[in-house]
This record gives structure tokens, sequence and C-alpha cells, in this order.
């Protein structure tokens, strides 16, 4: 049995205030996490539908359908539990964009003050 390994998953966070955000999407971001546990997209968070119909996102899309996590609308997906991943990786699942130009999530989340993680230096060294 091949067991897929998902970019997103599902997170038991206790309760936290968002502290990112990208479009629809509500995030914590926690510098000092693991990178694939650095960014908790938050319930009521909205995810693009556009996606493309191969790689990741459509896989994980179903699994979290499945178990729970994400419920599907009109034209969105809707964060219904806790949800978590790199910043790069969630910010593609929020926009809905994957493969060799996938976004930076560093670039893109951004504080309530408007600076990108990036912009504020509150990118982890490498």
């Amino acid at each position: 049995m091949i067991t897929t390994k998902y970019t997103i998953s599902p997170t038991h966070t206790g309760p936290v205030e968002a502290n990112v955000f990208l479009g629809g999407a509500r995030g914590y971001y926690n510098p000092i996490a693991k990178k694939a546990e650095m960014i908790t997209l938050l319930p009521g968070s909205h995810l693009s539908k556009y996606i493309f119909n191969n790689g990741w996102v459509p896989d994980n899309i179903a699994y979290l359908i499945r178990e729970g996590f994400i419920e599907e609308k009109t034209n969105i997906y809707e964060v219904i539990k806790p949800i978590c991943g790199s910043p790069s990786g969630t910010a593609a699942f929020a926009q809905g964009q994957e493969g060799p130009s996938s976004p930076n999530g560093y670039k893109l989340w951004k504080f309530a003050n408007g600076q990108t993680i990036e912009e504020a230096g509150e990118r982890p060294n490498k």
C-alpha cells in the first residue's frame, strides 16, 4: 500500500489569533515551528478553488474534505478545522498555485501592518 504524504496537514493547534493574512486566508505564523508547520490556516479562512488537475493540491483538498477539515462552497473552500504547512505550501494552497512557479510564502503572507514575513525580518535563517 502506498501512503500519500500530504503537504498541508490537519493540526490540533489550540486557540490562536491570526497574525498573518493572504487574501481570504487567515493564518498563525510561528517562526520557531518546524518549517512544515510554520503557518496554521485558521477556521473561517477561504481558499481558492482554482487548482491544477495534478500534483499535490488536489490530493490534499480531497483528503481534507474527507476528514472534515475543509468544506467545499460555491466559489471557495472554507477551512473548518485548523490545518498547517510551510509558508510557501500554505500560500500555494490558499491561492491554488503549485509547480515550478510556486509562490514564495515569505513574500506573500502579510502581518496586519502590511509587511510581509520577509520585509518584517521574521523569516528564519536557512
